[in-house]
């Protein structure tokens, strides 16, 4: 089962929502109807919870936010899914924030201090009875659905007790009827007894709860768990925490007994870990324990092949557990550090975040010079950032990361290259005439078309080698040549200053005359970018799309009033698209892209590259 909250995530596999207060004139909803801003993860992770039917509770807090309508934000959460039904709703908002009431027992609990510990149960003020006994009829309604026998004692007028609406509730809440929401400040301690007890009388165990599909490892065979302490062993590594003392997983037990000192197979590394103790997490402190049954999170320690998303399990029976497949990083920044002498504390951090992490990447790219980090968000990379400074004492710069452009050729040239160079003794000699043409998707050709020995051939290959290593550095903006043939027709040499290195700098002297004359373009990687939106986000996008240069290819609806915008769009135009699209959509919107190719760059925007490129260039000299 997974918690829902409206704030912050939980441990258990929770989704993000926050209640945003904005000026009276200008509320606006993420969802339907109402006054919730959500993240894009909450629709999108709903949907996925909804695929596989995830029992799970709302939590609904930032209650002291100015302006909150409460009123709006239930509508919103029912636009979302009719099946959320209050349980536990605020007691006020902002400065008359109280505490909350329980519309099971229809009792306040007024909350004395900040750190929820002075609670009050009271009688539901006069002011909010009205409203509460509306939300407790409703409630009744939902709940009854449940169960059949408590729908035809609520049909036949008799009263309903608590304890039936609670037994109903875990009935309901194990096969996905009714989705619970409870109200609260984690912050402050408010309504966080309440969600305990919630989950303590009213929720479903484990043993009752659906277990993650699984398969035979390596194959697609379905096996079928129970959360049965006798059964097979399953285990679920959830999440990887690194620390100084060394790395801890979470493991939810699926299936089976795990006990201390025995080994577990791990069947993707091939391979077994053993573990001399099992910790269940308090807060901070950590609780040792002998076994883990099915049911249980526990933390392991130091593992040593382990990491998370793998599944624990007995050799003789290796399980691998089904889940979604994590999002795709979308968000990418040019990373370095502030002092040179922390380039490899950097890195060493930076590949440990990103092993803990599973979406959050880092890499460095050899021919721009750089390191990339990439995230969902620009929360994902900035707190990836304050992890690296507290952690490693690493601070580092974030910029706008260079686009690997190309450059190419569209005309003919025949130029030649010719470098003399006499100081005394024997000198330097070397004399190419070479053509350049188009080769368009083909990449580089050299020809040799040399007849009479006028270049002899054991110098042939040294003109080779010199035009590919100068067409790593074009003439508009030092970006590789590609798609060029080049033709080696003529030449002469001398005797005795002729050698390999001398034809290697003539061909690079023709290199460069001879592709300025044969009109360079310059090239710009393409991908293809696919939006997903709601209907009433179409206009929007569109016109977006259209500034950044892309072309939009088609749209294809789907389900939930969605559209897919389909375009190919110039990598340069996509810098912080993730938080642009965000904003456009209000967290509604997201998207994949994929390279798709090379092509040629406008040439006023040609023009400004080159200008940031080549002076990029002479700072680094």
């Amino acid at each position: 089962m997974s918690i829902i909250s409206t704030s912050s995530a939980i441990t258990w596999g929770i989704l993000s929502a926050k209640i945003i207060p904005m000026k009276k004139s200008c509320w606006r909803p993420a969802f339907p109807a109402g006054s919730i801003a959500c993240l894009r993860s909450t629709e999108k992770n709903w949907a996925i919870m909804e695929k596989v039917n995830t029992p799970r509770i709302v939590f609904l807090t930032k209650l002291d936010k100015e302006n909150i309508n409460l009123e709006k934000t239930y509508e919103s959460l029912k636009a979302l899914d009719s099946k959320i039904t209050p349980i536990v709703i605020p007691w006020g908002t902002f400065d008359k924030l109280k505490g909350v009431i329980d519309l099971i027992n229809m009792k306040a609990y007024e909350y004395k201090d900040d750190k929820g510990k002075a609670i009050e149960e009271k009688d539901i003020p006069a002011d909010m009875k009205d409203e509460a006994q509306k939300l407790h009829d409703q409630m009744i309604e939902s709940v009854v659905e449940c169960d059949d026998d408590l729908m035809n004692k609520y049909f036949e007028g008799e009263e309903i007790t608590s304890d039936e609406l609670k037994a109903a509730l875990c009935k309901g809440i194990a096969t996905n009827q009714i989705k619970p929401m409870l109200s609260g400040m984690s912050l402050k301690n408010l309504g966080t007894e309440n969600l305990l007890k919630f989950i303590v009388e009213s929720c479903p165990s484990p043993a009752n709860s659906r277990v993650l599909p699984a398969v035979k490892y390596g194959t697609e065979e379905a096996i079928e768990l129970k959360n049965d302490p006798n059964g097979p062993q399953a285990g679920f590594i959830f999440k990887k925490i690194n620390e100084q003392t060394g790395d801890m997983l979470l493991m939810r037990v699926l299936s089976g007994t795990f006990t201390t000192g025995v080994d577990i197979y791990n069947p993707a590394a091939e391979n077994s870990e053993r573990f001399s103790s099992f910790s269940t997490l308090r807060g901070k402190n950590k609780i040792d324990v002998e076994k883990a049954v099915a049911g249980d999170i526990v933390a392991l320690v130091k593992p040593k092949c382990t990491t998370f998303g793998q599944t624990l399990c007995s050799e003789s029976n290796p399980i691998q557990i089904k889940v979604p497949a994590l999002p795709q990083p979308m968000l990418q920044y040019a990373v370095s550090p502030k002092t040179k002498a922390d380039q490899e504390k950097m890195g060493i951090g930076l590949n440990t975040l990103c092993a803990d992490d599973g979406v959050l990447t880092y890499k460095f790219d050899p021919e721009l010079g750089q390191g990339i980090i990439s995230g969902i968000g620009d929360t994902h990379i900035d707190v990836a950032i304050s992890r690296l400074k507290s952690r490693w004492n690493v601070e580092v710069d974030i910029s706008k990361p260079k686009i690997a452009y190309r450059e190419t050729i569209k005309g003919t040239s025949r130029v030649q290259g010719k470098h003399k160079k006499q100081s005394g003794g024997k000198g330097q000699y070397g004399d190419v005439w070479v053509k350049f043409e188009p080769n368009k998707g083909n990449g580089y050709e050299f020809i040799d078309a040399i007849v009479g020995g006028v270049v002899p051939k054991n110098f042939i290959p040294a003109v080779d080698k010199g035009l590919q290593e100068y067409s790593q550095r074009g003439v508009i903006a030092g970006f590789p040549t590609i798609d060029f043939k080049a033709t080696l027709d003529f030449g002469s040499y001398h005797d005795v200053d002729s050698n390999e290195m001398s034809f290697k700098l003539a061909a690079g002297l023709a290199f460069k005359k001879g592709i300025a004359e044969a009109k360079p373009v310059l090239l710009e990687p393409i991908y293809e970018v696919a939006v997903t939106v709601p209907d009433e986000y179409m206009g929007d996008i569109m016109g977006d799309m259209n500034k950044r240069r892309g072309k939009v290819l088609g749209m294809d609806p789907i389900e939930g009033g969605k559209q897919v915008i389909r375009a190919t769009v110039p990598q340069a135009e996509m810098y912080k698209y993730a938080t642009d699209l965000k904003s456009m959509t209000q967290s509604r919107g997201e998207f994949t892209m994929k390279f798709s190719s090379y092509e040629e760059v406008p040439a006023n925007v040609t023009e400004q590259v080159a200008k940031e490129y080549k002076t990029a260039d002479e700072a680094e000299d």
